[in-house]
């Protein structure tokens, strides 16, 4: 009887890699043995394309990702090897650097762009300053094709409006810890329907394990069969509002506890008990 295909589609930061120092050596060996068992394994972050091909360059193999927040799936083919010969590289749901800054200007009243403060005309000391990073990591990071990183310099009530008149011009603006993050519509659940249709010629639909710790991540966990929370270090836990049969949540932070919640998970589906 063939084994049905196991998907895991994981955020990086603080999920699989630390928390502080993105770290996933102590379990690099343990991704490469699910590899090895034929477990597709998919990044899905908010990182950029190239942030996340280092990554996997550290790991050591080449992985389909999804990156800018569900911009676009890269190495799709890979991803459908003897599966559909014709699947491009990349397959692209977000919208260009180019055309998000031509709707913000025509959508977003002058006062409140004033407010906004582009990360990518900034000087480079105080670009490391902002996001942590410098040399090779911040020319990554800023490499972005689907998104732009500004800073809010006005109050909560002028926000509120900003991030409404984005919306009505079919925007979207995510505020993180750092910065703000300026995108077209789509988060990390938009290629969930097409990674699964990529294997529905197959006898059994594939299981999808996902893997987050933040906001950013619900949906993402929340369209997944089996959601992995993993916990963030003096942060409340994670809470889904509509979470899937199956919730794991880590005991450790990462990247220990993505591991663990991995194996749960796993072990969840193959028993068909809940852990």
């Amino acid at each position: 009887m063939k084994r049905v295909q196991t998907i895991f589609i994981t955020d990086l930061d603080g999920t699989l890699l630390g928390h502080d120092d993105f770290a996933f050596a102590a379990i690099r060996a343990d991704i490469l043995a699910f590899l090895a068992r034929g477990i597709a394994i998919i990044p899905n972050s908010s990182k950029t394309g190239p942030e996340i091909e280092s990554f996997c360059a550290e790991l050591g193999v080449t992985l389909p990702f999804i990156c800018e927040n569900g911009a676009a799936l890269v190495n799709a083919d890979l991803l459908a090897r003897g599966l559909d010969p014709d699947m491009p590289r990349r397959v692209i749901a977000g919208t260009t650097v180019e055309r998000l800054m031509s709707i913000w200007i025509s959508a977003v009243d002058p006062a409140l762009r004033q407010s906004c403060v582009f990360i990518d005309a900034m000087e480079e000391a105080e670009q490391t300053r902002i996001l942590g990073l410098s040399g090779d990591a911040l020319e990554r990071a800023l490499a972005r094709d689907f998104s732009v990183l500004f800073q809010f310099n006005g109050d909560e009530k002028a926000f509120v409006r900003m991030c409404a008149q984005a919306a009505d011009a079919g925007l979207a603006v995510h505020r993180g810890g750092r910065v703000c993050c300026l995108s077209g519509r789509h988060d990390k659940s938009t290629f969930n329907k097409f990674i699964r249709g990529i294997f529905a010629p197959e006898p059994i639909a594939p299981r999808v394990i996902g893997f987050g710790d933040s906001e950013n991540d619900v949906a993402l966990l929340c369209a997944a069969d089996v959601a992995c929370v993993v916990p963030r270090p003096g942060a409340p836990l994670l809470t889904l509002p509509d979470p899937p049969d199956k919730v794991i949540v880590a005991p450790q932070p990462a990247p220990s506890g993505w591991i663990i919640a991995a194996n749960a998970a796993f072990a969840a589906l193959d028993s068909g008990k809940e852990s």
